[in-house]
């Protein structure tokens, strides 16, 4: 399984993280962004810490692919 996705919740509102096969990670907050993806580094890079938190929503889900 690879870790693809990260979904956030807080305020009635969803905000996500997309992981690619490469492991970059990509911001979507429709409400801020519109259809973009806000690049943040790769996931190997990132502080762990920092995934359990998107602003002020907190991780809700994550989403795995089979490989």
């Amino acid at each position: 399984y690879r870790l693809c996705g990260l979904i956030y919740f807080g305020k009635f509102h969803f905000t996500c993280r997309v992981v690619t096969d490469s492991g970059d990670m990509h911001l979507h907050d429709a409400m801020k962004t519109g259809k973009k993806l806000v690049p943040e580094g790769n996931l190997i890079n990132m502080d762990f810490k920092m995934l359990g938190k998107l602003g002020k929503r907190k991780l809700s889900v994550l989403v795995y692919q089979k490989m």
